[in-house]
């Protein structure tokens, strides 16, 4: 099973990478004509949003097979909070990332300006990215603590692990392409942490 782990574990990241890296690049998300001009290259501008919304479904499969992991191990609580809170955050970074690329595409399909969708719906698919990110970042926090207190990573790894779960939930506050890139950069470095511990771990016990 840590195998299988370390697999979903690093696909994750590789996924949200490709996806964030094909969406043109927007220098301030406030600044619609900005946006609009991202999104008028409509197929990388769909396909990475897209990307990058199949990227948190594979996340809540992760946290679902680490929950597993911790329930084995005594940690069942710390699974527990982690899935549920990775899967609702997981769900509405899934739903804010696929609207903002569908629904910039569609209206530019039919005729209209992109600014047009994106100054009706930019509160919508805003709080949706903010509660999701928020959401996820404290699952991923709970997964830690649990894979800690499991003995998987050591304890003062811990911190630093955490700290790039904060630093992954503060880079939606950046409103620009620049926030996308160091959320990915965060879950490189949290995931890739994650996936070679089960790796170790599954070299140490080969049954498992």
């Amino acid at each position: 099973m840590k195998n299988r782990n370390s697999f979903i574990l690093l696909l994750f990241p590789a996924v949200l990478c490709l996806g964030i890296f094909m969406i043109p690049f927007v220098s301030d998300y406030a600044n619609d004509l900005a946006t609009e001009a991202a999104a008028s290259q409509t197929g990388r501008w769909f396909w990475g949003h897209i990307v990058s919304s199949v990227a948190f479904g594979i996340s809540i499969v992760a946290a679902y097979f680490i929950a597993l992991y911790l329930n084995s191990v005594g940690q069942g609580r710390s699974g527990t909070i982690s899935l549920v809170l990775i899967t609702l955050g997981g769900i509405l970074l899934a739903a804010g990332l696929g609207a903002d690329g569908i629904g910039a595409v569609a209206f530019i399909a039919g005729g209209s300006q992109a600014s047009a969708f994106f100054e009706g719906s930019g509160m919508m698919v805003t709080g949706l990215f903010m509660a999701g990110i928020i959401l996820f970042g404290f699952g991923l926090i709970n997964q830690i603590a649990g894979l800690a207190e499991a003995g998987l990573i050591p304890g003062s790894f811990r911190l630093v692990l955490t700290g790039f779960a904060i630093v992954l939930m503060g880079a939606s506050a950046i409103p620009s392409t620049l926030g996308l890139y160091l959320l990915a950069f965060a879950a490189i470095i949290i995931y890739i942490c994650l996936g070679v511990s089960f790796g170790r771990c599954q070299r140490v016990n080969p049954k498992d």
